[in-house]
């Protein structure tokens, strides 16, 4: 997965803007954490890792909605996922 977060600005607050578009959005809930541990370059199992340790959620649900969210950030141009 490639990332295109070095220019997304992220508060403490959740609010990330995007300069190069001027878009803003609010990251809730364990976004905020992801997308920062996807700007420090952390793999897809990272991510997983975090979300089994942090939440009481078994494998196949995390890996759900850690698909959901990729696929979302991938939406927005903000990740790049290898077929």
């Amino acid at each position: 997965m490639t990332t295109h977060l070095e220019n997304i600005l992220l508060n403490d607050r959740g609010i990330a803007l995007n300069p190069a578009t001027g878009e803003t959005f609010r990251l809730i809930g364990p976004a905020l954490h992801l997308v920062r541990l996807l700007q420090q370059g952390a793999p897809a199992s990272a991510l997983l890792d975090y979300l089994l340790e942090t939440y009481d959620i078994d494998r196949a649900t995390a890996q759900r909605d850690l698909d959901t969210f990729i696929a979302m950030l991938e939406k927005m141009n903000w990740v790049e996922v290898s077929s």
